[in-house]
């Protein structure tokens, strides 16, 4: 099954004293990174090519001693091999540490790494290595650390490991997974890679899901923030670009990596478009906090029920008696008859009037029912979406196959938020 993507009219904005993020409109037409801005990755490839690499061999053998902890395969060894001596360039992902279940912005920063490392190597720019980084900590920038799945009535379940009883975790998945066709492919995976250590954990996930020739892992930071272990590294291994951390049409930052924006999107479920179609929403004005539920709920109802059955009620009234008053001008005087018809008409329309307002009331819970799954399902927790959500939802619900069609329509050159649909187009 194909994905489908729209590219919204918003973009992800950072407040300059926080790394939670929100969406806002855009406040220009154009959103694809000019092809220019490639050019400054290829000018600090030759500024780091001009400069010798060269790690202490005693980190060096730390940071293979880790690679083996998570994987033997020979490859991820070359991979780093190549950067610590300077033989080649990173594509620096950071991602979350200390929570093993890979979140859903962490997956996005890693695929735009890859995609990115593929375009600099079709640029000849070298050997280029994505790189992924344990390096953002819990607390840091109100990073909450939340890792969550969505049951089916739309709460929340944080599954985000982050150290301790390890069994007791895989038996709490266990139970917390809606229980769909590949829950059981999912958790024999999850078992066969566990690890009390929760980096560990998500490392051994995350090169099972993303096999890709050119990937090695960095151990995680241990002190310091972001930023410093940023520029600390920077000066040991030849770090290219450093995925969603900004845009890189600014120029070349000293000390640090050239930035890039990654890609930011919310997926969109077959119920999800369904109830968006039906309240006649469009994402952009959900994801910009310019729809309310309860607004919506009442959109296709009318203000007062009971208003408008009276309304027909006195009109069909009216009607009767203007009947007979033209019946009365012929010398035809149902007197009786009509009585009997008004009697009928004014009974029958306040039962209407009773059950439309019983259904009006219905309606409108039902609907606010789903709209509250529908903003819980687009801004859990009142947040991005990208920033609760774990992948291990999807890859219950859709399989293994989710990463592939995520990776398909995916564009990684733009900067506007993508509405990812997962259900195929109605005709």
């Amino acid at each position: 099954m194909s994905y489908r993507v729209r590219k919204l009219p918003l973009t992800t904005t950072r407040d300059a004293h926080s790394r939670a993020h929100t969406l806002a409109r855009l406040s220009r037409r154009r959103g694809k990174l000019p092809k220019s801005a490639y050019t400054n990755f290829q000018v600090m490839a030759r500024r780091l090519g001009r400069h010798p690499f060269k790690l202490d061999p005693a980190i060096e053998e730390a940071q293979l001693a880790w690679l083996k902890r998570i994987n033997r395969t020979r490859r991820y060894n070359d991979a780093m091999r190549t950067l610590t001596r300077g033989e080649g360039f990173a594509v620096v992902v950071p991602v979350l540490k200390g929570v093993a279940a890979p979140r859903l912005d962490e997956v996005l920063r890693l695929l735009a790494g890859l995609e990115l490392a593929r375009q600099l190597r079709n640029r000849r720019v070298g050997k280029v290595i994505t790189l992924i980084w344990p390096c953002l900590d819990i607390g840091e920038w109100d990073e909450t650390g939340m890792s969550a799945i969505m049951q089916r009535n739309g709460e929340l379940d944080d599954i985000g490991f982050r150290g301790g009883d390890l069994s007791r975790y895989l038996q709490m998945l266990r139970g917390s997974l809606p229980g769909t066709g590949f829950s059981s492919l999912l958790m024999d995976q999850l078992s066969r890679d566990a690890d009390e250590d929760p980096d560990v954990f998500k490392a051994r996930l995350l090169l099972r899901w993303f096999d890709d020739e050119a990937v090695t892992y960095l151990s995680p930071t241990t002190t310091g923030n972001f930023e410093s272990n940023l520029r600390h590294w920077f000066r040991r291994i030849p770090m290219v670009a450093c995925v969603g951390t900004g845009s890189p049409t600014g120029g070349l930052p000293p000390g640090e990596p050239v930035p890039f924006p990654g890609v930011s999107a919310t997926i969109i479920e077959g119920k999800v478009e369904g109830w968006l179609t039906k309240f006649g929403l469009q994402p952009e004005a959900v994801l910009a906090g310019e729809a309310r539920p309860d607004t919506a709920s009442r959109r296709h109802l009318p203000e007062d029920t009971p208003a408008v059955v009276n309304a027909a009620k006195e009109s069909v009234l009216g009607a009767m008696l203007r009947l007979e008053m033209g019946l009365e001008d012929l010398g035809f005087k149902p007197e009786s008859e009509v009585k009997k018809a008004l009697t009928s008409t004014d009974i029958g329309f306040d039962k209407l009037r009773q059950r439309a307002a019983a259904e009006s009331a219905r309606e409108v819970d039902v609907n606010g029912k789903q709209l509250g799954k529908l903003f819980q399902y687009m801004l859990p927790d009142g947040r991005p979406q990208q920033e609760v959500m774990s992948l291990l939802h999807y890859l219950d619900f859709y399989g293994p196959d989710f990463l592939e069609g995520l990776r398909d329509v995916l564009q990684f050159d733009d900067v506007r938020h993508q509405a990812v649909y997962l259900a195929e187009e109605e005709a």
